[in-house]
């Protein structure tokens, strides 16, 4: 079982939501895939193969993704999502502007706002305002999923250490 992580990026540098997410799905497998999309995003890709816990980098680089709209994105996450069993994005603007789209075309519920990953389908959510929390359990084929960040941390990775927020309580 495989994870797709969707890279948030601002074509020059790798967002910290993406280091949380990524952080999410080891919780779920060690088969991790990050997909970043961009133009002259390179630096960006590169940096997100020196963090351990991912085996793969889909590099997608184009001058029409320099600003990509949501549908650009759900379609290009539709077409690589065949071999994932998650499909995983940052809980920002950025994973709530696409991800309904791909689960909407996938035809798969989408799981919204993550703060804990109890096992490869039961996550915990705030729900009432984050006053309580839900347990969600899904039976879904593919679970997609929005990562919610709370607190910072610094992770080793190849190269060094690397700062980003943690997504469990």
């Amino acid at each position: 079982m495989s994870v797709l992580v969707v890279a948030e990026n601002s074509n020059t540098e790798l967002k910290s939501s993406t280091f949380n997410t990524i952080t999410a799905a080891s919780n779920i497998s060690d088969e991790i895939h990050v997909v970043v999309i961009g133009s002259d995003c390179e630096g960006v890709a590169k940096q997100t193969s020196y963090f351990e816990k991912v085996k793969k980098v889909w590099h997608i680089d184009d001058p029409r993704y320099d600003n990509p709209i949501a549908d650009v994105i759900a379609t290009i996450i539709v077409k690589l999502s065949e071999n994932y069993s998650h499909i995983l994005a940052p809980a920002s603007t950025f994973g709530k502007n696409f991800m309904p789209r791909v689960s909407a075309l996938l035809d798969f519920s989408q799981i919204s706002d993550v703060i804990k990953i109890e096992s490869e389908d039961t996550f915990v959510r705030p729900i009432y305002a984050g006053n309580a929390f839900a347990t969600v359990q899904s039976k879904d084929e593919k679970k997609i999923v929005t990562i919610l960040s709370l607190i910072h941390i610094s992770e080793p990775t190849r190269l060094g250490m690397i700062s980003y927020a943690v997504f469990c309580l």
